[in-house]
């Protein structure tokens, strides 16, 4: 049985919406300039950028901008797909004392004179511009890696393994169009003859996407959401200092204690947005996964299982719990996906929910495995999304079969998760689950507990404390509660759903509390009182939830016979009023 409860320095930063930015604090106001006054005489500019903003300068959630006087005090590494990232800090420099760049940023971008335009970082000889001049204050953007950076594994790395390379990579390609040699296949029909060659260090990014996209297809993006390796094989290091002269590390922070926070890390999940969709198949007719990119992301769901899987169809629909706003943060155009979608006759549903937004997820759960009841019912193939993949999308599958196919919640939460790697708010389903028992119940529920409340009064330390309400056998067994340190003492009930009311005795004074809500009853009684639970509706309204210092968890157990009927019929009843609704596209 489970229980759920509901500093800058005289550098300039340029930061928008910092969603992935891990082992920092960042100060992000929509259109809004901050000034904050350090210890010193200088001010520091924060600048946050919004969709809406007049500057045609656009960034990606994850990147910020820095502006840095010479000598920046940076070593940059390559690393062999061609990215350009910090490799280690100049100890007292001024890219340690920003505050803000870490090891593991990426370089995008950067001026291409003090205090010119910005150019963008493509390669190796881009990097080495901007080191060559030796005064002036440059600007750079950085992207945060979307996972924490295992700086541990470049301490493993000597510069004796990456000055043995000579800035030479074996590459091995079956494509003889993708060197621009006189080099030719041995065998012209063969198919699986090639070369081997070491590229130049100049290799570009674009070079290498394409070297790694030559055997590609539908099937690899059928995975479990795996990342990629945070560090490729490094080609060289490189900065504009003079290696002798120079102390460079790793941060400011002791070494042992961010590997100690990266293996209490492990297994949680990181969402990279560049590695494109990412979808897996649950059952015949239900596919689940992150957001839809592109148009070819709309054309590979359609046609591609046609292609490579034989006799299997495409999707037909799209369940997308994902809002406009998300779209527009992401850079994803919502209007050229829905033409997409019904060019290739793919009907396209749109409820937008709040990302980490707990109470929002039950509140509109129920009418999400509605809708996807009735698409599976008019035998469309679906695929539900979300913009990670790791939450909304899983969490309305595993709804689904845990009240239409009568599974329970345990073993449909471990079916879902160990096909597509997600981390679902288990709890928003089990507090779904009892709102839609509630629905049907209409008040009366005979079975166990399904919530545990924790009463809470803060008085004085060395009270006699009891609570007493219409729950502990109407008013006449008080039940003692137990003192937790200071003024706080708490009692652990736990109630089926429904109303209650009560009040504290201290010292022998019946008293309410002013820290939770109240109602007068007819006597001119003064009384606290909880709602426990909730009851599921067709067209939830998500209102803000009043005050409470109580805290109220809900109880995941096996379901009684009777409990499973009542869920089953609840779910279907909010199916089926969810009409009108044509499930066709236009």
């Amino acid at each position: 049985m489970s229980l759920y409860p509901l500093q800058l320095s005289s550098s300039r930063a340029l930061h928008p919406f910092s969603s992935s930015s891990w082992g920092r604090d960042f100060l992000c106001f929509p259109n809004a300039t901050v000034n904050v006054n350090s210890s010193r005489t200088t001010i520091a500019r924060v600048y946050a950028m919004s969709s809406d903003s007049s500057s045609s300068f656009r960034m990606n959630l994850n990147e910020y901008m820095v502006t840095l006087e010479k000598p920046l005090g940076i070593r940059f590494a390559l690393s062999v797909d061609g990215k350009v990232f910090v490799h280690a800090l100049k100890r007292g420099g001024n890219a340690e004392k920003s505050r803000i760049i870490m090891v593991g940023d990426a370089l995008k971008k950067a001026s291409d004179s003090p205090d010119g335009g910005l150019v963008e970082i493509k390669d190796y000889g881009d990097a080495q511009k901007i080191l060559e001049q030796r005064t002036g204050s440059f600007s750079l953007v950085l992207e945060r890696p979307l996972s924490p950076f295992p700086i541990q594994q470049l301490c493993l790395m000597s510069d004796l393994d990456i000055l043995f390379n000579r800035g030479r990579v074996p590459i091995a390609t079956w494509n003889k169009t993708i060197l621009a040699s006189n080099l030719q296949t041995c065998s012209e029909g063969g198919g699986n003859s090639g070369f081997v060659m070491f590229s130049p260090k100049f290799i570009t990014f674009q070079g290498w996407k394409l070297l790694e996209g030559q055997n590609g297809d539908v099937n690899s993006k059928m995975q479990k959401n795996i990342l990629s390796p945070p560090i490729s094989q490094l080609v060289c290091i490189f900065s504009e200092e003079k290696s002798g002269d120079v102390e460079w590390a790793h941060g400011s922070f002791p070494l042992e204690e961010y590997t100690k926070a990266l293996d209490c890390s492990k297994g949680e999940l990181y969402y990279n947005h560049f590695l494109g969709m990412r979808y897996s198949k649950i059952t015949e007719q239900i596919y689940v996964g992150s957001c839809i990119q592109t148009e070819a992301d709309v054309e590979t769901l359609s046609d591609a299982f046609e292609k490579y899987l034989l006799d299997v169809l495409g999707i037909t629909a799209m369940l997308n719990f994902q809002s406009g706003i998300e779209a527009e943060n992401w850079g994803i155009n919502f209007r050229l996906i829905n033409e997409s979608c019904q060019k290739f006759n793919i009907l396209m549903i749109n409820y937008p929910i709040r990302e980490v937004d707990s109470y929002g997820m039950r509140k509109k759960l129920p009418f999400c495995v509605g809708l996807l009841l009735r698409l599976l019912k008019k035998n469309h193939r679906v695929f539900i999304t979300c913009t990670t993949g790791f939450d909304r999308s899983p969490a309305c599958v595993i709804a689904y079969l845990h009240w239409m196919t009568d599974t329970s919640l345990h073993a449909a939460y471990n079916f879902v998760t160990g096909l597509h790697a997600c981390r679902p708010d288990r709890a928003a389903i089990a507090w779904a689950t009892w709102d839609l028992i509630a629905m049907v119940e209409k008040g009366r529920h005979d079975g166990p507990a399904t919530h545990a409340v924790t009463f809470v009064w803060n008085g004085q330390e060395g009270e006699e404390v009891l609570l007493v309400g219409d729950f502990t056998a109407n008013w006449k067994e008080p039940i003692r509660a137990v003192h937790k340190g200071g003024s706080r003492y708490e009692v652990e009930v736990r109630l089926t759903q429904g109303k209650y009311y009560y009040k504290f005795i201290t010292n022998g004074q019946w008293r309410h509390s002013t820290a939770s809500p109240t109602e007068t009853d007819e006597r001119g009684n003064v009384n606290n009182v909880i709602v426990v639970g909730d009851v599921a509706s067709v067209r939830p309204s998500i209102q803000q939830q009043k005050k409470d210092s109580n805290v109220v968890k809900v109880i995941e157990r096996q379901l009684t016979e009777n409990e499973r009927f009542m869920l089953a019929k609840a779910a279907r009843c909010i199916a089926f009023s969810v009409c009108p609704i044509r499930l066709a596209p236009k």
